[in-house]
This record gives structure tokens, C-alpha cells and sequence, in this order.
């Protein structure tokens, strides 16, 4: 969830654009822009969700790609970007796998364009619990560098307002020696995974970022950090029918003062097999406490998998919003290589 929710409800109430710079002042230089990036579907945003995710699925290789627009009904949406893939350097599930993953991040908010663009590395070490394959736990280190800036020219102050209307000529009185910072992270997670089958399993894990807890300033005498964020989430798919399954989830959230927790979840419908690839569309929701109801829908075809969710707004927020949230959408592709059939005795051709 944002942190600068008040900051905008007085950006769209407060009509006169001299109080509408001090509050686009606030949300640039006060404690809100130390936030993390935010999406409703972060089952599908795996490396984000907790790095021990990174080669914890079925196939080869995966990439998956994320877009959020958030409180388009006020006058600057919130943009989220996001890509990430990652691969085991074993084909399979062994006794010890390493798996290797890369996450871009890009966030966009406010008037200022204040901009967050992350970049990280992620490391896995799988290891099968078991003879069977049904039990793994991953763990894994997340380090990674982030840029954060922001235009000082999309801004107006109140010197540039001569008394009777605003004045773009006018010096605006500040002086912005540093409109962008870099800095180091890192972060870590654990997960358990059991799978049974592919209809069958559950997954649960723990994550700690920015351990580092960087700094963010842009003044010399700025002392405002990034808060380590910790999460656990859990998973579970399960059929109750031949074509359907239920698939239960839950996320808690912890950063510096504030807290999110999500509870939800999907059915899944298993629809006839198209050439012999599986087909399946999901239906679900989820309630973020206190903010927002979401809806959600998804396929899955072949090695596709495609969800959108739409957030509606419950918290204070809607006297500006109206309970408009957030658009989202989310595309998985899972590369999986075919393992050519070599027979061990010759076949006799069948026209013999």
C-alpha cells in the first residue's frame, strides 16, 4: 500500500496550485517516497514476492512480466513495471539444485515523476528433502543495486505565483543539487515447497528485503532510510472435482510502521485439453485489510499463464478516488524442453 494516500487526497481537494507544490514538496522530500513497490497479483511476481522463489517451478526457464496503473481517477497515476526470469543449472529437481534469476523493477508516481528503478540478482540452492521429489526447501540472497529520482522542472512553488495566477518565468527560490541517488540492497528468503502432482502442492515461504536499509537522500542532511520490509506467504492448490481445483492464499507484510496483510483466493477450472496441452481459467478474490477488495481472473494455456486483477478502494482514500484502484495484469511463460524418446531396442517399422 502507498504511503502518500493523504498527500494525494490534498493534492485533488485543495484547488489553489500554491498548496498543491507544498504537498507534491511533501511527497517528494518526507518519508513516503521510502516505500516499496506494489502489486496485487504477487503470486505471479514470484522474485519480488521472496527470492527463494527463483527456480521453484516446472520447466526450464521462466519469464514473467508485471504492469500496475494505480488511482487512475486521480490527476497523476501511480506506473508500475516489472520483468523477471530466472532458470535451475540443473534441468531437474535434484538433491541439490542452484538456480539463478534476474528482477527489474520501474516505478512511477506523483507530479515530480519520482521514478524507482531496481535491479537485482537473485540465488537460489534447492534441496530435495526427500527420495520421492515431493518436499524441497529453497533458500536464497537477493543483491542488487536501485536508482531513485525525480524532474524538479515538473514542480511550481509558491514564489512562482506573482498574486493573481502562476508564473512559470518567475525562479522557482530552490536550489536542487541532486534530483537522483543510487545505492546498494539486498535481500534474502526461505520457502518450502511439496508437490505432489501438478494439481496438488503447497508453497510457503519468508523474506526479508532491504536488509541493507539504504539510505535515501537527497539532501545532505536527510536522514531517511529504506525499512527492511519482511513477508510470509502461503500457497495451496488442492482439486475438489475433476475439473476444479481451490487454491487458498495469504500474505502479511511488515515495513517500518506498517503492515498489509491479504487474504484470498482462486478457483480454477480445467477445461478440455487443446492438443493435448492443458487449459484451465481462474476466478477469484482477495480483500487487502483495510484498503482494497480485489477482483481477479486468469488462463492458463500451454506455457502461458495470464491473470488481471482490478483493485477497488475501500480505505479513506475514496473521497478521490471512488473507489477506483488499481489496474493490473500479468503474463508467466515457462520454457520447457521436450526430452526426445530414444528407444533402447530397435522398433519395427509398423508397415513391416
Amino acid at each position: 500500500m502507498k504511503l502518500n494516500k493523504i498527500n494525494i487526497i490534498n493534492h485533488h481537494l485543495v484547488h489553489l496550485r500554491v498548496l498543491s507544490a507544498l504537498v507534491v514538496m511533501l511527497f517528494v522530500f518526507s518519508n513516503s517516497y521510502s516505500q516499496d513497490i506494489h502489486l496485487s497479483q504477487f503470486n505471479s511476481s514470484p522474485q519480488n514476492l521472496n527470492p527463494a522463489q527463483t527456480g521453484l517451478f516446472d520447466g526450464d526457464w521462466r519469464f514473467v512480466g508485471n504492469y500496475r496503473s494505480q488511482w487512475a481517477a486521480v490527476p497523476v497515476p501511480y506506473k508500475t513495471f516489472s520483468f523477471s526470469t530466472d532458470t535451475r543449472l540443473k534441468t531437474k529437481l535434484t538433491s541439490g539444485t542452484p538456480a539463478l534469476g534476474l528482477l527489474v523493477n520501474n516505478d512511477n508516481s506523483g507530479t515530480s515523476h519520482l521514478s524507482t528503478t531496481q535491479i537485482y540478482l537473485s540465488a537460489s540452492f534447492i534441496k530435495k528433502l526427500n527420495k520421492d521429489s515431493t518436499h524441497f526447501v529453497s533458500l536464497a540472497i537477493q543483491p542488487g543495486v536501485a536508482t531513485k529520482s525525480f524532474n524538479a522542472s515538473a514542480l511550481t512553488f509558491d514564489n512562482q505565483y506573482d498574486g493573481d495566477s502562476y508564473n512559470a518565468a518567475l525562479p522557482s527560490g530552490e536550489n536542487f543539487t541532486n534530483t537522483r541517488i543510487t545505492y546498494f540492497d539486498a535481500g534474502a528468503g526461505l520457502a518450502y515447497l511439496y508437490r505432489k502432482n501438478q494439481r496438488m502442492k503447497v508453497n510457503i515461504g519468508v523474506s526479508a528485503l532491504h536488509l541493507t536499509q539504504p539510505h535515501q537522500k537527497f539532501f545532505g542532511n536527510s536522514t531517511d532510510k529504506l525499512s527492511m520490509k519482511t513477508a510470509v506467504s502461503g500457497l495451496a492448490e488442492f482439486p475438489v472435482s475433476e475439473n476444479i481445483d481451490i487454491i487458498p492464499t495469504l500474505l502479511y507484510q511488515h515495513q517500518g510502521t506498517y503492515n498489509e496483510t491479504v487474504a484470498g483466493g482462486f478457483a480454477k477450472y480445467f477445461l478440455t485439453p487443446v492438443n493435448g496441452m492443458t487449459a484451465a481459467i481462474s476466478l477469484g478474490g482477495f480483500y487487502r485489510m483495510k484498503d482494497a477488495f480485489i477482483i481477479a481472473a486468469g488462463m492458463d494455456y500451454m506455457n502461458f499463464a495470464v491473470g488481471v486483477s482490478y483493485d477497488m478502494n475501500t480505505s479513506k482514500l475514496i473521497a478521490a478516488t471512488n473507489h477506483r484502484g488499481g489496474f493490473e495484469i500479468s503474463v508467466i511463460y515457462i520454457f520447457k524442453k521436450i526430452v526426445p524418446f530414444v528407444a533402447k531396442k530397435r522398433v519395427c517399422p509398423i508397415y513391416m
